[in-house]
């Protein structure tokens, strides 16, 4: 499927994947790595980040119509098929196929 996807969108796709991870991080408070040996300076960089990247990708998404914001999210952070999401939004699986195109060229 991302062979057919011009780059935008294949970037699109990647930045979305991405901003699952850290917001699902943040909410689970996973957000240092605890595993070190002897004291050493958290490294509050990364943390700072992941909530930057997260703000400003939501920012992004905010500028979306209801629609295609619903069509991305459900598609990839729900991990919903065209037909689970065409029913959930009451409209056909070409219209979203349609949604999802249209929002990744947007991102």
């Amino acid at each position: 499927m991302i062979a057919r996807m011009e780059a935008s969108e294949t970037m699109a796709v990647v930045r979305l994947k991405q901003w699952c991870f850290d917001r699902s991080s943040l909410l689970s408070s996973r957000t240092t790595n605890y595993k070190r040996r002897g004291w050493q300076r958290r490294n509050e960089r990364s943390f700072d980040a992941r909530n930057v990247r997260v703000i400003d990708f939501e920012r992004v998404l905010d500028q979306l119509n209801a629609e295609e914001q619903a069509a991305l999210v459900m598609r990839y952070r729900d991990g919903e098929t065209a037909d689970s999401i065409a029913q959930a939004l009451d409209c056909s699986v070409r219209k979203i196929d349609y949604l999802v195109k249209c929002a990744r060229q947007k991102l």
